[in-house]
């Protein structure tokens, strides 16, 4: 197994990577290629964890969890996506995506986090409002017609959501997750 701190490193990459792609292809046209391409990332992160069945089931719950909140934020003017033509859903594949890889963090490159719930409310009252003023910065997304109230509803969901999601993780895994030294050993150990 990698170090703690190497894993850590890894993930924040990894997880970057995956934002950016799913952003900046939206914001280019592409938010098929940039889902695909954080979806590599995703499966990387996957062949490479120490606990492949928590980090599914928390992905995937992270995922519905998330979609839900955004599209109730989204019908309420907080914020709205952009969305390309022909699209048939409410919202663009890249944020389910980018749910589903925010996930990822629990276990490894947030994990300091992990039952320390005031402290996770005061880190999603302030990640959460500016993870999207990113995206709004680089055009994948646009504020409601009112700032102030964007903002402040994108806080009070975060300080809420983000401990409960760090609870959520807990049931699955409480361990600190680590990483595989290698492809090559992640598919001798399944085997």
């Amino acid at each position: 197994m990698l170090s703690a701190t190497l894993s850590k490193i890894i993930n924040v990459v990894l997880y970057q990577i995956g934002w950016f792609s799913c952003v900046i292809g939206a914001v280019r046209g592409y938010s098929v290629t940039g889902s695909l391409l954080a979806l590599l990332m995703m499966l990387i992160h996957l062949s490479l964890a120490n606990s492949r069945k928590s980090e599914l089931k928390l992905m995937f719950c992270v995922c519905l969890l998330g979609v839900m909140i955004d599209s109730i934020q989204q019908a309420l003017g907080v914020f709205s996506f952009k969305i390309e033509p022909d699209w048939p859903l409410w919202l663009p594949l890249w944020v389910f995506v980018i749910w589903a890889q925010f996930a990822t963090l629990f276990r490894y490159a947030l994990y300091w986090l992990t039952g320390r719930y005031l402290l996770a409310a005061a880190f999603g009252l302030a990640g959460g409002p500016l993870a999207y003023w990113g995206g709004v910065r680089l055009g994948a997304a646009e504020f409601g017609g009112n700032l102030l109230y964007s903002l402040v509803t994108l806080a009070l969901v975060w300080a809420l959501l983000t401990p409960v999601l760090f609870w959520i993780s807990a049931r699955f895994d409480s361990r600190e997750g680590r990483y595989r030294r290698s492809f090559a050993a992640a598919c001798e150990e399944k085997s």
